[in-house]
């Protein structure tokens, strides 16, 4: 039940709720809805909205351009319906046959009323009604008018015969036959290619289209007849599941009504998917069959059919039988849901990403339920039910986390929406999809949630998949399509290609979500619906997505799948890249519990996966944005698990997708491998089960009981698998209860610790304790125990496999922590500056979960890049921390030297416009600060401060968090400023140094005496062992000091707690146990790590962690097998190793204490390679041009390459460089800025002898050049082949044509390198050219100014940078007179863009017209096209012309009136466009005379002139004429002459300069 508040806007349902009024949108000015209102008339005016059809756009738009049926194609449009045949691709301007109304004329087509696979479309003009009905499938178009006007249809291409009442229109379009059907004893009139009926006093009529292989057309026609008076008015799609048979049955019924005779049937056209699949009962096709762009449209003489389709069964996810997989790790996958478990969901998100994020963290907890981790499962529930429950609740004045209905488009709407689920009404099925998943995993994790919150999940799938064609809220399964049998996307199919799908595997989702939904809350109608998407899409993919019957896809199909279906096409692009890597993944992804499908066909899947290794760089671990590693992997792994995993284990540093769990890439791939891949020829009576078989032909049953009883479920092949009640269950588990458990939970360097399995079983054969991999020792009775040694620096994941037989299960994981949390350099004092990137390390290795939280394993940041924090590196602010999220922490060590109250000044940025935060203070695991929110500083780079005040900091070495409540800020610096006493006085503990003795004393003294208690106060001591290699003896634990025995060699930690009621505090201490009294250092080496690769020649750093638990470190030396390389006595110990020769080595540190007692670290093994690279220096460009050029450098370094390439061009700016790789397929990916214009890449996972292929892309202001393809043979050493040092020779520089705003120079040289580079210098200012090496090079310099003269200092130089010997060359020239005016000249300035030469621009006044010309000189640009810009308002009008020359003429300007147009210049590549440029309409710019002087007129004639042209003035004589061309070059000259001849001169606009007496004026002719 929905209840409404008393305004209507906040309905309740369940413990749920939903706006009924628009909220508003938020910060971003995101939520929005569809703008207008439905364009729905007649019946459809009372029905829920459609959209998502294949027909949707004429709701929303006056016309629908991409209106796509099988087989036909149509089109809305004023007069009426365009009806054609387009094979494939959009309609554009077809209009092969108009269908319509004598006279009709309306604005807009509507849809009069729609069904299951059919629309009625119509057109009203206030007199005239016209009504077309067409269905998926139907070879006719039916079509009613009012009794008042008279049928007509126009036949723009095609043959036409008339037959009696028929239209036959033989070859319409693209070879296709249509007919047209009036009703018997009609007579068409026929007026040109217009032919009009009063259809014999009736208002109806139909046409067909004949199948494309009619031969004799007129015959097919009369066969058709019979079909042409029978009118659908009714289609409906029935389905019912039957969990004994898994089979699902589908009904598709057509009503209809008579016009006239006795045939009853219309023709139907069944799909590839529905005739593959039809029921045993039903009829069957056997008419003739038509193609399409779905594959053989199959026609039925009928008004029904069925089909059923098998359904194979689903899971929530994989069982945990990982663990029979070879090289699996149960510690290692609890280490990957520990990576997790404490995730938060963003803020900052929307519908689509929020889904995706949730849907992560289901996956792991589904693990982590099976694996015993019920500490993560818990906190992934706790996250998952505050974000989603926040969805499904609407408070008033909230924007963000919501659903709103609209009610003028039927629609429920979440905001934040994303990818146009709210504007457009896109994607609800893949978006609620996610949400209806994550119900279901509270359902089960949290039973009773759906008695709250169900019905507003229920509402949810209304939205997308109402089975009520009488639901009030929303139209009947909007996005799926019962007919087309899959979904469609686009809500208002909006593009020209007719609606489209992309992710099929999201679809796929969004049924998965459906039955598992409607499992757990037993609505079996939910359930059956789910699995009737499931089977009839499945159906679909594998036909128009995949072709796996190799029936669909045309011959220029390359790829075995597309990722994008549209109306009438498809293609393999995304709609975010054409990277074929996206459009493989996009398929695939997300891979769960549902995509069983997906590995139904074994044949298909390893096709599919030779061709994706193939065409992506999958298996040499590309970085690649758009190529999603872990699913490609899961893929795999249904077909070749075990394949999948050593891809998996070859690429551990890989950048995850968002919305990707590694734990859940893990475990699916080991669970595959101990399994096999799915056996499609078992099904079950059970909707969540399914058969694996594997190699050797085992099979392993599965099946999740969601209900509160016990189950048995039957499988096809007469197996019977009890089900327990909730939960996953499969054919090879062992039940068997119990704990692994150990006495401590830490461990020293070296030592131990003791494990103990205890269960209740009696039946356990044998127990094998593991450390990781590695197998401790085996025990076969109880008590089960083991003892792990030697235990070195690390966190230990130890576990157990019990066996009953030969069978076995895991127990739980226990971590064992061996190493100390330490401060990054030195411990912070306070009062005193934290810099936030100083947090906290582990001297084992990567902090994570143990100094610090980051949510994710890699750092964003460029310090610190051993830890996952994203750890910036600020000159003003020192180390920051950045990319923070919800959930993250932070730990430092810290020495409080005066307790009391502080003021913490913190530096942070945040580029949100509503701030970022909140964070908060804890010491020891107390919280000591309110939450702190900090306001927006404008970016991220942009540092303020925020202090707060009041914070009490007890004394003493604690260990401070800050804890991340939010996201959106920076984290700098944050100073402690002591400003008050406490308010209170609390117990400081102190345990005592730590105390040193031999193996041979009993017992040592503990020492708490240097507690400080309070005046007046009474403390309680509390002692405690932390870890050790026996259990301690105490002779008590509570008192001030204490005796300790039961000791062994070894070293032992303890801890003190001491409690006055009120406040505690804790501190710590060791005993060492040794031989002689004295312990030994511990030495690590923390950099490099182990196996890593260096270029001969380089530097490497080494660092080591060096301690003494009793004394000091006085020496480490470094060695390089047994050769010492270096030492350093102080801390932080290292030694930088340079100049390093090829070889491989094994470093080792050997630290010694005052005492003179040594330890030596653990082996580094290291490898440095010789340098084999090879440099290509060049200018050549597949894209673009240089200036100067490029010079890339390949460089092998072991199964590495390293691009690194430097853009030699000066003349560019803002460059970012991409690389793109050539073969097996196209990829670009960015590089990396090293500095300047140099940019690096590194290639992996490359063998010696690899052929390679890369080219460059150089993005830049204003352009892009590419290099040419360069190849590379991996590990090939060019040993200065490439070498050059000799510069160009003959080189010279001279001056060619020179205008008023122009230079030409000439430059010439020669270069064994093929090409010159040319520098020029005048004045401030300077440029180049690359020419080819003994040819001419023209170089023009524009922007000058009339009339100056101008030096020109000029060098050249080989791409290798290498001189001329005659450098510099000097040459002088003058820029000639000014000839611009208003009405005509040229320029080179860009208001846009830019030009290499200029243009010229003319403005003629023709009475109230004016004539615009622009022509582009630049030799540069190609496929150029003209527009002409107005300046205000501003308006763009395309021009005409040819070659680069482009004119226009406008109309209805006033005499006088000053306007002002520019020109924009579009080419292959960018677009410039000119300035804007000031005109006076009428102006001629002295077009026949001017005066010299006020009373001396010049006069020209004949203006315009095709022979000669004669100069006079009023008063005097000429003294000389110059003639120029519109760019300001002279051409000629005559002295003391009153004509010029123009005989020889091409058309167009020339100005004559004429002399007298020391003056000149311009003026212009025209010469024809």
């Amino acid at each position: 039940m929905i209840l409404q508040d008393e305004f209507n806007t906040l309905n309740t349902v369940g413990s749920g709720s939903y706006s009924s009024i628009y909220p508003g949108t938020d910060s971003a000015g995101r939520n929005g809805f569809p703008s207008g209102s439905p364009q729905l008339s007649k019946n459809a005016i009372n029905k829920p909205v459609p959209t998502n059809d294949w027909w949707s756009k004429l709701i929303k738009e006056n016309h629908a351009d991409n209106l796509f049926n099988y087989p036909m194609t149509m089109k809305t449009a004023d007069n009426g319906l365009i009806v054609t045949y387009i094979p494939s691709g959009v309609i554009g301007d077809n209009r092969a046959i108009e269908v319509g109304l004598t006279g009709l004329n309306t604005t807009m087509a509507t849809a009069a009323d729609y069904s299951d696979w059919t629309v009625s479309m119509n057109w009203n003009d206030g007199i005239r009604d016209l009504q077309a009905t067409s269905g998926i499938g139907m070879p006719f178009v039916y079509f009613e008018k009012n009794a008042s006007s008279t049928a007509q249809v126009k036949v723009n291409s095609g043959n036409v015969t008339i037959s009696n009442e028929l239209i036959i229109i033989e070859n319409a379009s693209n070879d296709a036959d249509f007919v047209v059907y009036a009703p018997t004893g009609s007579t068409w009139t026929v007026s040109g290619n217009i032919y009009t009926s009063s259809l014999n006093g009736e208002n109806y009529w139909s046409m067909a289209m004949l199948p494309q292989s009619t031969t004799n057309v007129s015959a097919t026609a009369e066969v058709y007849k019979k079909y042409a008076y029978v009118f659908p008015t009714n289609t409906t799609t029935t389905w019912s599941y039957n969990p004994t048979t898994a089979k699902v049955v589908t009904d598709f019924t057509v009503t209809t009504t008579i016009k006239e005779g006795s045939d009853s049937n219309v023709l139907m056209g069944l799909l590839p998917h529905q005739w593959a699949n039809l029921g045993n009962s039903s009829p069957t096709p056997s008419e003739q069959s038509y193609s399409s762009i779905r594959g053989e449209l199959k026609m039925l003489d009928g008004n029904h059919f069925t089909v059923a389709h098998p359904f194979r069964g689903v899971l929530p996810t994989l069982p945990y039988l990982a663990n029979y997989s070879p090289g699996f790790d149960p510690t290692k996958l609890n280490e990957k849901i520990g990576a997790i478990e404490n995730d938060a969901l963003s803020s900052w998100t929307d519908s689509y990403n929020e889904g995706q994020m949730m849907n992560r963290l289901i996956q792991t907890a589904r693990i982590a339920d099976q694996t015993g981790d019920t500490e993560a499962v818990n906190k992934i529930v706790a996250t998952i039910k505050e974000r989603l429950e926040d969805w499904l609740t609407y408070h008033t004045g909230e924007v963000a986390f919501l659903f709103y209905y609209n009610e003028n488009w039927s629609s429920l709407l979440g905001y934040p929406g994303g990818h146009g689920q709210d504007t457009n009404i896109n994607d609800h099925h893949f978006h609620w999809g996610y949400f209806i998943h994550a119900a279901a995993f509270m359902e089960q994790f949290e039973p009773g949630w759906a008695d709250d919150w169900g019905q507003m999940i229920n509402l949810l799938i209304r939205d997308a998949a109402s089975t009520d064609r009488n639901d009030s809220l929303f139209p009947f399964l909007r996005n799926f399509s019962p007919y087309a049998g899959h979904s469609w996307a686009n809500g208002f199919a909006t593009f020209p290609q007719g609606n489209d799908q992309e992710s099929t595997s999201e679809s796929m989702q969004f049924a998965t979500s459906l039955i598992h939904w409607g499992s757990i809350t037993s609505n079996d109608a939910i359930r059956d619906l789910g699995i009737y998407i499931y089977t009839t899409e499945q159906a679909a993919v594998e036909e128009y997505w995949f072709d796996v019957n190799n029936r669909v896809f045309g011959s220029g199909q390359q790829y075995k799948l597309v990722s994008r279906v549209w109306g009438n096409s498809y293609d393999n692009g995304t709609f975010w890249t054409s990277d074929i890597a996206a459009s493989y993944g996009i398929e695939l992804y997300p891979i769960h519990g549902g995509s069983m499908y997906l590995g139904h066909n074994q044949t298909y899947a390893a096709e599919l996966w030779s061709e994706m290794a193939q065409n992506t760089g999958v298996l040499n671990n590309e970085v690649n944005d758009n190529l999603w590693y872990d699913t490609y992997w899961k893929f795999l792994s249904l077909s070749d698990a075990q394949a999948a995993i050593d891809l998996y284990d070859s690429y551990p540093d890989r950048n995850l997708k968002f919305g990707i769990s590694d734990a859940q890439t893990y475990h699916w791939l080991h669970a595959m491998n101990a399994i096999g891949p799915v056996d499609a020829s078992i099904t079950s009576n059970h909707p969540l089960a399914v058969a694996f078989t594997n190699d050797s032909g085992t099979t392993t049953y599965v099946a999740h009981n969601y209900s509160n009883n016990s189950i048995s479920v039957a499988f096809s092949d007469g197996y019977v698998l009890d089900a327990p009640a909730s939960k996953l269950t499969t054919s090879r588990d062992v039940e068997i209860s119990g704990t692994l458990s150990s006495d401590f939970y830490q461990a020293y360097t070296g030592g131990s610790v003791n494990l103990t399995f205890t269960s209740p079983n009696a039946n356990i054969s044998k127990v094998e304790f593991y450390n990781g991999a590695t197998l401790i020792n085996s025990d076969t009775s109880p008590p089960f125990q083991a003892q792990p040694i030697n235990l070195g620096l690390g966190v230990h994941g130890m576990y157990a496999k019990v066996y009953v037989g030969t069978e076995f299960t895991i127990s739980n994981s226990v971590s064992i922590q061996v190493g100390e949390q330490v401060p990054f350099s030195a411990v912070h004092v306070i009062p005193g500056t934290v810099e936030a990137g100083h947090f906290d390390k582990y001297e084992a290795g990567v902090g994570q979960n143990i100094s610090y939280f980051d949510s994710s394993q890699y750092n964003e940041g460029d310090a610190r890049l051993d830890e996952y924090v994203d750890t910036g590196s600020d000159s003003g602010e020192g180390m920051t921390v950045g990319w923070i999220s919800s959930g993250e922490w932070l730990e430092y060590t810290v020495d409080v030297q005066n307790p009391g109250t502080y003021s913490i000044a913190i530096r942070y940025a945040s580029a949100n416009t509503n701030g970022g935060g909140p964070m908060h203070f804890e010491l020891d695991g107390v919280s000591i600060s309110n939450s702190i929110s900090f306001p927006t500083t404008g970016d991220w780079d942009e540092w303020a401060t925020k202090t707060v005040t009041d914070i009490p900091i007890t004394g003493g070495k604690q260990i401070l968090r800050v804890a991340m409540n939010n996201e959106g800020f920076n984290l700098g610096r944050m100073t402690f400023t002591r400003t008050g006493d406490l308010g209170f006085d609390p117990p400081v503990a102190d345990a005592g140094d730590n105390v040193s003795t031999t193996s041979s004393d009993v017992s040592v003294t503990l020492d708490a005496s240097g507690t400080y208690v309070p005046s007046g106060k009474t403390v309680i001591y509390t002692w405690s062992q932390v870890y050790g290699p026996t259990l301690l003896d105490f002779t008590s634990t509570s008192s001030v000091t204490a005796n300790v025995s039961n000791l062994t060699t070894g070293v032992y930690k303890c801890l003190l707690t001491v409690s006055d009621g009120t406040y505690s505090s804790t501190d710590e201490m060791k005993i060492i146990v040794s031989e002689s009294g004295n312990s030994d250092p511990s030495v690590s080496i923390n950099s490099p790590s182990n196996d890593a690769s260096f270029s001969e020649g380089s530097t490497i750093e080494i660092t080591a962690q060096a301690s003494d638990l009793d004394g000091t470190i006085a020496l480490v030396e470094f060695f390089a097998g047994d050769t010492k390389i270096g030492e350093d006595s102080t801390e932080p110990f290292e030694f930088s190793w340079a100049n390093v020769a090829a070889g491989n080595y094994q470093i080792t540190a050997k630290a010694t204490d005052n005492e003179g007692s040594t330890s030596t670290s653990q082996v580094v093994t290291i490898s440095v390679n010789e340098v084999l690279s090879c440099v290509i220096t060049d200018n050549e460009a597949s894209e673009g041009s240089f200036s100067v050029g490029y010079e890339t450098t390949f460089e092998t370094v072991g199964a590495n390459v390293n691009i690194t390439i430097e853009l030699l061009d000066a003349d560019k700016s803002g460059v970012v460089a991409y690389l793109w790789r050539k073969v097996p397929a196209f990829q670009e990916s960015q590089m990396n800025h090293v500095s300047g214009t140099i940019f690096t890449k590194t290639i992996g996972g490359l063998t010696a002898g690899q052929n390679i292929t890369y080219a460059v892309k150089f993005a830049y202001a204003g352009g892009l050049s590419v290099t040419k393809d360069m190849n590379y043979v991996v590990g090939d050493n060019c040993n200065g082949n490439n070498s050059d040092d000799e510069g160009p020779t003959n080189f010279t520089a001279s001056v060619g044509t020179v205008s008023s705003r122009t230079v030409e120079l000439l430059l010439q040289a020669d270069d064994n390198s093929g090409s010159v580079v040319y520098d020029v210098v005048y004045g401030q200012e300077q440029t180049n050219i690359t020419g080819n090496s003994g040819s001419q090079t023209s170089l023009l310099i524009s922007g000058l100014s009339p009339e100056t003269n101008y030096d020109f200092s000029i060098t050249a130089k080989d791409i290798s940078q290498n001189p001329a010997s005659n450098n510099p060359i000097s040459v002088q020239a003058t820029t000639a007179v000014d000839t611009n005016t208003n009405c005509s000249g040229t320029e080179t300035q860009a208001s846009e863009g830019s030009f290499t030469i200029g243009y010229t621009y003319s403005f003629v006044t023709n009475g109230t017209s004016v004539t615009f010309t622009f022509e582009l000189l630049d030799t540069d640009k190609s496929g150029v096209v003209a527009y002409l810009w107005r300046e205000s308002p501003f308006s763009e009008t395309q021009m005409s012309g040819s070659g680069n020359s482009f004119n226009i003429t406008l109309n209805d300007f006033t005499f006088g009136e000053t306007i002002s147009y520019g020109c924009k210049f579009a080419f292959a590549g960018g677009l410039a466009v000119t300035k804007y440029f000031s005109y006076q309409v009428g102006d001629d710019c002295a077009l026949s005379y001017n005066s010299i002087s006020p009373t001396n007129q010049v006069f020209i004639y004949p203006n315009p002139a095709d022979k000669e042209v004669f100069v006079s003035v009023s008063q005097g004589s000429i003294d000389k004429l110059e003639l120029y061309t519109i760019s300001g070059v002279k051409i000629k000259e005559a002295i003391a002459d009153d004509r010029l001849l123009v005989d020889e001169l091409a058309s167009g606009l020339y100005l004559i300069k004429v002399f007298r007496e020391g003056q000149h004026s311009f003026h212009r002719i025209i010469v024809e």
